[in-house]
């Protein structure tokens, strides 16, 4: 009512005070219920297993804000309320949700999901949710009271995950990677390296990144199960996209999808297998898939007067060397402009940068903005990075450093932001009549 955001919490909170078990009454009147949790990739995977359901044909809830605390999923659910607060057309709905890491622990005792998507775990904001042992810990718990109707759909190509999954009595989907290629040691910043059941070093015949990858621990107490849908020979095409192919029950195909980077390959995986599971052939999904724009903030796309924005979320160590990654791999330097905040939703404790492989850093001109725009100038001087125009130039702030960069950028302007300074950096594009607010759509 006050036009001050789109209501993707607050309504939330409004509905639970006044009915404290709404979340997971109203997830239970579902006809099926598709959960859908990781570090990284969530947002993208939920909604590209909402395109895939729709595409056949199916009525999907989701919550395509991201707000995902429970709270967040109050409010996606309370936008279909009928007048005496139940939820509209329950029976046929399908509910595609996307939930917090520590939600879904929370969550997860009170419901009975069809489905339950385990991305990847990932150290990320320390300060919230501590090392990631204790995450897995806590999904572990969960996972093994499911009830055996309830199919887990894993990342086999994260030890952590796997580990988590074989505590389910239940069917047990898995996708991963297939042909890597030759074997590589693990990323400096790799999060897992012993095995989560006997602690021996795990011997990695392959990586992906950080510590995906085809992996076993050298005393047999666990093997990387072999995947149902498989990433074959992923191509990365910088910011514009990714050439893949994916194998799954003899079935095999080649797509071109306008989500970059080798992270967004396995959130396709994840939703042609999350598909499969719910009945769609992975020929039909994967089409509806590879039409799927990215989501607000996720290699969105916003053009303005003065040069083209790419927005680039990055959350911790391995996104943050994935976008790196992404950037290298364009044919000609980018002009890139690092935000990055402090705030709850960020992870207050900033100290991750120091693993971020900024080395990997060409930009044609760099400027670094933020409420922590100093600490970035401090990592980037000791990384040694040089724009090709020789200059770094530090604006703290967002619209400041927005300016500055898209005064000078050409063409393109790579902006690499945390959580809040992503929707910072959108607030002023919607303020300036650039882009829709995130939550127009909702």
């Amino acid at each position: 009512m006050t036009r001050r955001g789109g209501g993707t919490a607050i309504s939330g909170l409004a509905a639970q005070a006044v009915w404290p078990h709404y979340v997971p009454d109203a997830l239970n009147s579902l006809s099926r219920l598709v959960l859908v949790s990781g570090t990284n990739g969530k947002t993208t995977t939920t909604a590209l297993i909402a395109a895939a359901l729709r595409a056949a044909g199916h009525e999907v809830w989701t919550n395509p804000t991201g707000s995902n605390l429970e709270r967040g999923l109050a409010a996606a659910l309370a936008r279909r309320a009928a007048w005496h607060g139940g939820q509209r057309r329950e029976r046929s709905a399908i509910g595609v949700f996307e939930v917090d890491e520590w939600a879904l622990a929370s969550l997860l005792p009170r419901l009975s999901p069809t489905l339950v998507v385990l991305l990847n775990l990932f150290r990320d904001q320390l300060d919230r949710y501590g090392e990631i042992d204790t995450t897995a810990g806590a999904w572990r718990e969960v996972v093994a009271g499911l009830p055996h109707t309830t199919t887990i759909l894993a990342n086999a190509d994260d030890p952590l995950v796997a580990s988590v999954a074989k505590a389910h009595s239940g069917r047990i989907d898995w996708f991963g990677s297939d042909r890597l290629g030759a074997a590589a040691d693990l990323d400096p910043w790799a999060d897992v390296r012993g095995c989560p059941s006997c602690g021996e070093p795990l011997v990695y015949n392959a990586v992906a990144f950080a510590h995906l990858g085809r992996w076993r621990c050298p005393a047999g107490d666990l093997v990387r199960p072999s995947p149902d849908v498989a990433i074959v020979a992923p191509q990365p095409r910088g910011v514009d996209g990714l050439a893949m192919t994916l194998t799954a029950d003899g079935w095999q195909s080649e797509a071109e999808v306008p989500l970059p980077g080798l992270y967004s390959a396995y959130n396709v995986a994840a939703a042609v297998a999350a598909a499969r599971a719910l009945g769609i052939g992975p020929a039909e999904a994967l089409d509806a898939v590879a039409q799927t724009r990215p989501a607000f903030g996720r290699a969105e796309v916003i053009p303005t007067p003065h040069a083209e924005i790419v927005l680039l979320l990055t959350k911790n160590p391995t996104s943050a060397n994935q976008v790196l990654d992404l950037l290298a791999d364009e044919p000609e330097r980018l002009d890139t402009l690092v935000l990055l905040n402090d705030g709850v939703a960020d992870g207050e404790d900033v100290s991750w940068i120091w693993d971020v492989e900024f080395e990997r850093l060409r930009p044609r001109r760099l400027t670094l903005g933020g409420r922590r725009a100093h600490d970035l100038e401090v990592r980037v001087k000791y990384a040694g990075v040089q724009p090709l125009n020789g200059r770094v130039a530090v604006e703290p702030g967002i619209a400041e450093p927005l300016d500055w960069a898209l005064g000078r950028a050409d063409g393109r302007l790579a902006v690499v932001a945390t959580y809040t300074a992503m929707l910072d950096v959108r607030a002023v594009c919607v303020a300036r009549g650039w882009t829709t607010p995130y939550w127009s759509d909702a």
